[in-house]
């Protein structure tokens, strides 16, 4: 009898370690829709990221956070140089910070409290051609207190990015 317990001792160990992990990180998701899909895309080198001017209001403080995590995995993790090149231009089409209290409430049970940020791309030539067209969103749903909306933010510039790599 011993033995049972000392294994279900274990098994419950591990799913309390699993649990406070998944409280701690942020859960949320990540998607692009393709509006128009680059069709054999020329490769670039280097590229240019261009704030366009968006259809809602933004923090400053989300414009920048977005500008930065994009920036770091074009230039430092994408393989781009900075330079003329590529043209990413990038606007806000929807922000919704949601609310942290609700999440932390609800745990991200259902969608309560759900933060969501959604970015339009146009991926341009040097002469402006537009090569492509993406809408790329975001998500916080959970996290410890709530979920920092920050996580949305980073969702979102790895979406954009990702596409980014099919003109490298």
């Amino acid at each position: 009898m011993d033995r049972f317990f000392s294994k279900f001792s274990g098994l419950l160990q591990i799913f309390g370690i699993l649990i406070i992990s998944l409280w701690l990180c942020g859960c949320g998701a990540g998607r692009t829709m393709v509006i128009t899909p680059a069709e054999a895309p020329d490769k670039y080198t280097a590229a240019e990221i261009i704030e366009d001017k968006s259809t809602v209001s933004v923090p400053a403080e989300v414009n920048t956070s977005f500008q930065t995590k994009l920036s770091h995995l074009i230039f430092t993790e994408g393989g781009f140089t900075r330079g003329p090149g590529l043209k990413i231009s990038y606007r806000f089409i929807q922000y919704n910070p949601g609310s942290q209290v609700t999440r932390w409430f609800w745990g991200g049970i259902g969608s309560a409290g759900k933060g969501t940020l959604t970015v339009e791309v146009r991926f341009l030539d040097q002469n402006n051609k537009e090569l492509a067209k993406i809408q790329s969103e975001g998500e916080i749903t959970s996290g410890a207190f709530g979920g920092s909306f920050d996580f949305a933010v980073q969702k979102t510039a790895n979406e954009v990015a990702a596409y980014a790599k099919r003109f490298i």
